[in-house]
């Protein structure tokens, strides 16, 4: 029994190691009615091309090593630090009048928000695109009011989150970066540890009955 409860362990650890990303959303309906969402990530996210109704997140890279710092509101994340990034915008039609809002979505991630680029040009998002952007999705380079403006907010607590946009033409677009969990290769050593931990109970038991 032990046994069966040690393989599930590690399989448990190296599914946690390997896995690292926006894990939930909540929160009210957009003024369109519309619920926030996780999506695959798309092959582009131009303000032109890339339209919805309701905040949508998806995943970036996961697991970079950082090289040099890297830039983030208020500040930077050292280099040598490995993190995982994710995209979270609203952006209605070009052509839809009026304006969009949705506030008060919480974004769940696997891990720790060590910072957020939101600046109205998009200067940060456009600097990091190389580094933690998806190859296979195509970015814009930075222009006015690409990120966050006067009226849209954000708060960080933990690894929690709370997202207020409000839209009209161009849409927001936020990038969060987030602390990366522990690569496989690395957790094996600790698997092969907690494995050794379980087989000297076993022993012990054994022992004493």
């Amino acid at each position: 029994m032990l046994r069966t409860i040690g393989l599930a362990a590690a399989i448990s650890l190296i599914a946690t190691a390997s896995n690292a990303a926006i894990t939930s959303v909540s929160g009210p309906n957009s003024s369109a009615g519309a619920a926030a969402a996780k999506i695959a990530a798309p092959g582009q996210v131009l303000n032109s091309t890339v339209f919805n109704t309701a905040q949508q997140g998806f995943d970036e890279q996961q697991g970079v090593l950082l090289g040099a710092a890297l830039g983030v509101d208020g500040g930077s994340i050292a280099a040598g630090t490995r993190v995982d990034s994710h995209m979270i915008f609203l952006n209605k039609q070009d052509n839809a009048s009026g304006t969009l809002s949705h506030t008060g979505v919480q974004w769940t991630f696997s891990g720790t928000i060590l910072g957020v680029m939101s600046d109205a040009g998009g200067t940060l998002e456009a600097a990091s695109n190389a580094i933690v952007g998806l190859v296979a999705t195509t970015y814009p380079g930075a222009f006015s009011n690409r990120g966050l403006e006067g009226n849209d907010s954000y708060s960080v607590a933990g690894n929690i989150l709370t997202a207020n946009f409000l839209v009209t033409q161009p849409g927001d677009w936020i990038r969060v970066i987030t602390a990366s969990e522990v690569p496989v290769p690395a957790a094996l050593p600790l698997m092969a540890a907690g494995l050794a931990g379980l087989g000297g109970l076993a022993r012990r038991r054994r022992k004493t009955v």
